[in-house]
């Protein structure tokens, strides 16, 4: 079975009136495919309104762009013609024509109509450039430029043909900005004095043909981060870099620095910047730490401040962090505002900023990097599921949790300091014996916690719950201190030993009702001490608590520290950069197996001296006392001698803990190598398995507990737009696996989980992807083929 896209609606004719009309269909679950209901909400990089609609709002963010045509309501994702795995780099939009520009990094894409198909645009640049910024000349429809690491192209015909770079090759190109009197402004990332004097911005008044430097303030010399003309006035300008904010009323000949809104923490960085839609020297202002601002005169300060007090929260407590904002172009009289989140989501502001309200209904930007499903409840329409958000850097919707089978969702952040969650574990011993009751039983959370922008809110990323995941308290007593609050990085794993409840059986795992477990275990990034090789970590990368996490002790002992590599400049380091999946043999606990990956001090690639540090698979038979190296047969980096690929999944059978299923990659090859590999002997030996898996990024297996032949094993898998990930079904031992992928539209499986079923009922699969949870019931295989009938 191959991978498809999930369908998507109709095209749209090119009028707004005809945009308002669209509407797309919800996905709808159906046996052998995939469907999914959120959770909504999360990342998102761009925030666009059609002026001449302003109903149709637009919003990307890392699962691709999506559109709403009632003020941000209700989203939908409107992908044809795209790669399913685009991750939008730029997005401009016309602003009398229902035309919109995206560009990937490599790609540029046209729509005439409003965003349901694009277009492929001829690319102007050589096979090793990208693109950074497309912009649109306003009042115009096919005026655009963009610009990139080869320099900077314009086209008046929208992109069938190009003029450029001329003089501007030998730099890269940042951001691009097309004012509707015509002139072109540029800024350039890194700053050469050999390119245009070092300048860091730059301006043509002929279309692109020749160029001027500018000379912003003090404070920009390094680079300008953000670029904006007022739609009112072509003239005004404004910049931003950092910290540091300046307006130009004249082009760009002069400049007035502008201090950002300093309240709270202060500004921090300033994510993003938008000018008032008819008052020229009033601008929008997003702030890394404290939230979106407004000044009715940039240069004169007075700035209203908008936090979590007014409802631009994700978690009630920490103000978002603003990555795009979006006026209503007849504000302030009709006075709704959006604003797009780093790892927040979408809100929207009708009375002017004083309220606001999430608005991520369709909007698939979760993600989902942990699962974890009710051990006993196997009714899709009472069974918990709790799911842990990934890879935020800002507050979150950190954990989710439904009591409906993944149908609906809700936060469940009290007590959590965490920015991102990347393993839960429920206790099975705290849920009670029927399948049709609500129980408060106890689940763990692993993961890792920030210390900006109030350095009291770090802590070391691992969390308890004892009333199902509703509430939640830190549990890092005994976890290493670095830099005065215990961390031990991105705690990616957290397990617990079946059989440590106060009185185990003979053999097998403690029974329900028996708990709470006692030993449990994580494993993370740890905290290394980079400053020569060989030193000890500042904090572990496995700590071990034997009394439900009230207390834990580092238990790492056999896992190496850093290794120098030898090339100059010195302290070029290799190092274990952490643990990623630390699994239990379910039949005797003392028996445990992690998966490690590598770190450099810097960029290794290949050419470079070769580490030669244990990597891979380590293994423990005394409990986390003490790990041996278990790599044997696992792929190298280069060559005999060289470290083993890093391991960043990893399952045992359930049926015979003698197998086990390794996810395999090499993180620094392009394209990415992945595959899976199988040992049969507990570890000592391992052999690739992978017949049949595509995606190159394995990053979640398991095995199917069901089945008591232990053959029925799940990978999941990322990829890119040429070689796409998924879900893929082995049930011969991994012999060759089959996939699951029709209708799964997401870039990346990262997590998988299964919840329980009766005897006999089709296996159903949880897949946490870049879009939300993911949702797959099997179709029958009556002939027992492994392919569904």
């Amino acid at each position: 079975m191959t991978k498809n896209s999930r369908p998507h609606g109709g095209l749209l004719c090119g009028i707004p009136a005809a945009i308002a009309l669209l509407a797309t269909a919800p996905a709808s679950a159906a046996v052998g495919s995939w469907s999914s209901s959120g959770p909504y909400g999360g990342s998102t990089s761009k925030l666009l309104v059609y002026e001449a609609g302003p109903s149709t709002v637009f919003a990307a963010g890392r699962s691709g762009i999506f559109r709403s045509l009632n003020n941000g309501t209700s989203w939908e994702r409107i992908q044809v013609g795209l790669p399913d795995t685009t991750f939008v780099q730029s997005l401009a939009a016309a602003t009398t024509t229902p035309t919109l520009y995206l560009s990937t990094s490599l790609k540029l894409f046209r729509s005439g109509n409003a965003g349901d198909l694009w277009v492929p645009l001829a690319n102007p640049l050589p096979p090793d450039a990208y693109i950074n910024d497309v912009t649109v000349r306003r009042g115009t429809g096919n005026s655009i430029a963009i610009a990139t690491s080869n320099g900077i192209h314009v086209s008046t015909n929208g992109g069938a043909s190009w003029s450029g770079p001329g003089t501007t090759t030998g730099a890269d190109y940042g951001k691009i900005l097309f004012a509707e009197d015509g002139s072109l402004y540029a800024t350039i990332r890194w700053p050469d004095p050999a390119v245009f004097g070092g300048a860091s911005l730059i301006k043509s008044v002929d279309g692109g043909t020749t160029w001027t430097s500018l000379a912003p303030p003090a404070g920009f010399e390094w680079g300008v981060q953000i670029l904006a003309a007022s739609p009112a006035d072509p003239q005004r300008l404004y910049i931003a870099n950092y910290d540091s904010l300046a307006t130009s009323g004249n082009g760009g000949t002069s400049w007035t620095v502008a201090t950002a809104p300093g309240v709270g923490f202060g500004c921090g960085y300033i994510d993003s910047l938008t000018p008032h839609p008819t008052i020229t020297q009033a601008a929008f202002l997003g702030c890394e730490y404290n939230g979106v601002h407004y000044s009715a005169n940039v240069t004169a300060g007075g700035w209203t401040s908008w936090t979590a007090a007014s409802g631009l929260s994700v978690d009630g407590m920490s103000p978002v962090m603003p990555s795009a904002i979006a006026v209503h172009p007849g504000y302030p009289t009709t006075p709704t505002l959006w604003v797009g989140a780093v790892d927040g989501g979408l809100f929207r502001s009708t009375n002017a900023g004083t309220n606001w309200t999430p608005i991520n209904d369709g909007y698939r930007g979760m993600n989902i990097r942990a699962l974890a499903t009710h051990p006993l409840d196997t009714n899709p329409a009472g069974a918990v599921v709790l799911a842990g958000y990934g890879d935020a850097i800002s507050a979150s919707k950190t954990i989710l949790k439904s009591s409906n089978g993944a149908s609906t969702w809700n936060v469940s952040t009290s007590g959590l300091k965490a920015r991102q969650v990347r393993s839960l574990a429920i206790d099975p011993t705290t849920v009670d014996n029927t399948a049709f009751t609500a129980e408060n039983f106890t689940v763990y959370a692993a993961g890792r916690s920030e210390r900006y922008p109030d350095p009291a809110g770090k802590d070391g990323g691992i969390y308890k719950s004892t009333d199902a995941g509703d509430t939640w308290t830190s549990i890092d007593n005994g976890i290493a201190s670095y830099l005065g609050a215990r961390d031990m990085g991105t705690v990616r794993s957290i397990a617990l030993d079946p059989r440590s409840c106060a009185t185990p059986p003979a053999s097998g795992p403690c029974p329900l009702g028996s708990g709470p477990l006692q030993t449990l275990y994580v494993a993370g990034s740890g905290r290394p001490d980079l400053s020569g090789a060989g030193l000890p970590d500042h904090s572990a990368r496995i700590y071990k608590s034997t009394n439900a996490g009230a207390n834990w002790t580092a238990s790492e002992a056999g896992i190496p520290t850093s290794q120098e590599l030898g090339i100059a400049p010195d302290n070029f380091l290799a190092y274990v950069g952490g643990v990623v999946p630390l699994v239990i043999d379910p039949q005797n606990p003392q028996t445990l197996y992690a998966g490690t990956f590598l770190s450099f001090t810097r960029a290794w690639v290949p050419g470079d001296a070769v580490p030669t540090l244990a990597n891979g698979i380590f293994k423990s038979t005394d409990g986390g006392a003490t790990w041996v190296h278990s790599s044997n047969g696992l792929p190298r980096y280069a060559g005999a001698g060289s470290s083993h690929r890093d391991v960043l999944a990893l399952t045992i059978n359930p049926a015979n803990p003698s197998v086990l299923y390794a996810g395999v990659i090499d993180l620094y090859s392009n394209p990415l190598v992945g595959r899976i590999y199988k040992s049969d002997d507990g570890g000592a030996n391992w052999f690739e398995s992978s017949t049949g898996i595509a995606g190159p990024d394995v990053r979640a297996v398991f095995s199917d507990p069901a089945d008591p032949t232990g053959n029925t094993s799940y990978a999941g898998t990322g990829g890119d737009g040429a070689n796409p990930g998924g879900v893929y079904r082995s049930t011969n031992g991994g012999a060759n696996w089959n996939s699951l992928s029709l209708g799964l539209p997401a870039y990346a499986a990262t997590a998988l989980a299964m919840p329980p079923r009766a005897s006999g009922a089709p296996a159903r699969i949880l897949a946490g992807t870049d879009s939300g949870v993911w949702d797959y019931t099997a179709a029958p295989d009556e002939d027992a083929d492994g392919v569904p009938s």
